[in-house]
């Protein structure tokens, strides 16, 4: 991976790939390893709107949620390690501003991710089957591909922090 500059206090590094790639378990790891904040953009909206994700997609369903992630991540200014949301590359200038970031995608197998989030509360995971899951996965590949400018398929975080510096 090629970083635009240098890892310092000020480095901004997204995270990005579908629900259960292990966005938060590996960013958190990465970021303490790094002496980095770790932030994660659903909570960041959760912070916002003093409401759990689940209650924004309940009461004002998935557009609105996708509209205050967008706010959150084009006006993102704080340095560190940051987890995205699964779908936010779903939008076009989201793309573009991660694709002009460093961005890493978090690229496991589909079954590996389903055995992650398989028994999660996640909005989607309670609403949609494990085809309409895997489409959806499908569906998001050539984003998450678009808008990163490294994609790491393994698990470790050491491995990671290896790669980032070569």
């Amino acid at each position: 991976m090629n970083l635009k500059k240098p890892i310092s206090s000020e480095t901004i590094i997204f995270l990005t790939g579908f629900m259960g790639c292990g966005k938060t378990f590996l960013g958190k790891q990465i970021a303490s390893k790094l002496n980095l904040s770790f932030y994660d953009l659903d909570s960041e909206i959760e912070k916002s709107t003093d409401l759990f994700i689940e209650n924004i997609f309940q009461k004002f369903g998935e557009k609105y949620f996708r509209d205050l992630e967008t706010e959150i991540l084009l006006n993102w200014i704080k340095s560190g390690i940051i987890a995205t949301g699964g779908g936010i590359v779903e939008n076009e200038n989201n793309c573009h501003f991660l694709k002009n970031q460093n961005t890493i995608w978090l690229n496991p197998s589909f079954d590996e991710i389903f055995k992650r989030i398989s028994n999660s509360n996640r909005p989607l995971v309670q609403k949609l089957s494990k085809n309409e899951l895997f489409e959806l996965w499908q569906k998001r590949l050539p984003f998450y591909k678009e808008c990163s400018n490294f994609d790491y398929s393994e698990s470790s975080a050491e491995r990671l922090i290896e790669l980032i510096f070569h």
